[in-house]
């Protein structure tokens, strides 16, 4: 039988197929595992203030500010106000099933809040005008728990700071609460409000009330006085109706609140920024699924 001689030049490509092929499939894994090690948020301490619409929010270059926003699972930057030209690492489209909406996510290789480092981090680039800060000029973003749950995530209510460090911060004092949830990025968990179990209840730094309910709980509390209805909106604008009241004093978890205001007519069940300041200081702790709060 003849055997017919392949040629050196021949066997050469057939190499460089090969070893391309082999180069298509494991350099993406290699990458994919090199930016999944990477460090993403470098240790910190960051100033904020509170705004006039009862939020955190931590200054940028040129007098702009990010919201801090508990309550959102993603970090979004306003594209149309802060010109940034930024490594983009990769692009994804993501659903929004509950606001029926795609959103454009990209990854960023590093960008830099105050005197915090995010390396490789997806936020979601959308105008302003799309938002409920259409009308806030100098709001340019804001940052989801995608970020706050990366590292133990300190505030400081008495120093106006916030600490994002590998080591948790301890305190002298054991925590006087703590607020343990299930989900991997948004804190939410049953909690006892006057004697009553309200579920899924949202820590949400981006409600400037103490708490909202949903309207079927409604008298569950008995409220001393009505105060008035008004208009709140979501996000991305959208507009819904709620309603609220005054209480003389609200116990959470068996812990005594005074005078808190509480919102009716919510999506979902929300512990806002008025129960977050009313504490010292409080420590997201992603790696056991809690947030401490101390006196």
């Amino acid at each position: 039988m003849e055997m017919r001689r392949v040629s050196k030049k021949s066997r050469m490509i057939f190499i460089a197929l090969i070893l391309f092929a082999v180069c298509i499939i494991l350099i993406p894994q290699m990458l994919r595992i090199y930016y999944k090690n990477r460090i993403k948020v470098s240790d910190a301490t960051v100033g904020y203030f509170y705004s006039n619409m009862g939020r955190f929010m931590i200054p940028v270059e040129n007098g702009n500010f990010f919201i801090i926003d508990t309550g959102c699972e993603s970090s979004y930057i306003f594209n149309d106000r802060l010109k940034i030209k930024p490594k983009i690492l990769g692009r994804n489209y993501l659903i929004n099933l509950k606001e029926k909406r795609v959103l454009l996510s990209q990854r960023i290789d590093t960008f830099q809040i105050g005197n915090m480092l995010i390396n490789n981090n997806d936020f979601i680039l959308i105008k302003s005008e799309k938002t409920t800060y259409k009308n806030d000029t100098n709001i340019v973003g804001q940052i989801g728990m995608d970020i706050l749950s990366q590292k133990y995530c300190y505030f400081d209510m008495k120093n106006q700071t916030i600490t994002f460090s590998d080591k948790k911060i301890t305190q002298t004092e054991p925590p006087f609460f703590e607020f343990f949830y299930e989900l991997p990025n948004v804190p939410e968990a049953d909690i006892n409000i006057n004697g009553n179990i309200f579920e899924d209840v949202l820590f949400d730094t981006g409600l400037n009330s103490f708490l909202g309910l949903l309207e079927c709980d409604r008298g569950k509390l008995n409220a001393q006085s009505f105060l008035e209805e008004s208009t709140a909106y979501g996000f991305f604008g959208n507009q819904y109706s709620i309603s609220w009241e005054q209480f003389d004093s609200l116990t959470v978890e068996g812990i005594s609140f005074s005078p808190p205001v509480v919102s009716y007519g919510h999506k979902r069940r929300l512990l806002g920024m008025s129960f977050a300041t009313s504490w010292s200081s409080f420590l997201i702790d992603p790696f056991e699924k809690k947030i401490e709060f101390y006196l």
